[in-house]
């Protein structure tokens, strides 16, 4: 009877970690990913706490370190930027409804930003420009922005020009 109180209690602080982290839709596919089965109620104590740890490791891996204001100035900055990029494709963020934006770098081609273990996982990045944390990747997102943005310009003027012939 203890042993049903202390897994019971174990799952619970697992769906707690994964909505801490945001991947409670997830939680399907991670325990069968780890485990082949469908259901935390299927699990033991043992593979409870290996689920557990692993989510412990992600949520450390999310916090974020306190940055000095520099960093911090430069990681807005960079941000902005890929906002304007995105803006500039038609892609457009209001301070109270961001999913344009996390629709857009939820596709595949942003998957790059996540740990390997979290792409085998099938885990997607919802959490947007937020889960750029460093300034060199939000470098690198700027560029890939900005080849698309202007690979959709040179298409689209090539089918201005195209129906102007016409």
């Amino acid at each position: 009877m203890i042993n049903q109180e202390t897994v019971k209690q174990k799952r619970q602080y697992f769906h707690q970690l994964l909505l801490a982290l945001g991947e409670e839709r997830y939680k399907e596919v991670i325990v069968e990913a780890h485990f082949g089965v469908c259901s935390t109620k299927e699990l033991s104590e043992k593979q409870l706490d290996i689920l557990i740890s692993d989510a412990k490791k992600r949520l450390g891996n999310n916090q974020q370190p306190k940055q000095d204001p520099e960093s911090s100035k430069m990681l807005r900055m960079w941000r902005n930027k890929c906002l304007l990029v995105l803006n500039e494709r038609g892609i457009i963020a209001s301070p109270k409804d961001w999913s344009a934006v996390n629709q857009e770098l939820s596709k595949k081609q942003f998957q790059w930003v996540l740990s390997p273990a979290q792409l085998a996982s099938g885990i997607t990045n919802h959490k947007g420009l937020y889960a750029f944390r460093k300034v060199d990747d939000l470098k690198k997102l700027f560029k890939q922005l900005c080849s698309i943005r202007d690979n959709e310009q040179i298409k689209a003027k090539e089918l201005k020009e195209l129906a102007l012939k016409n």
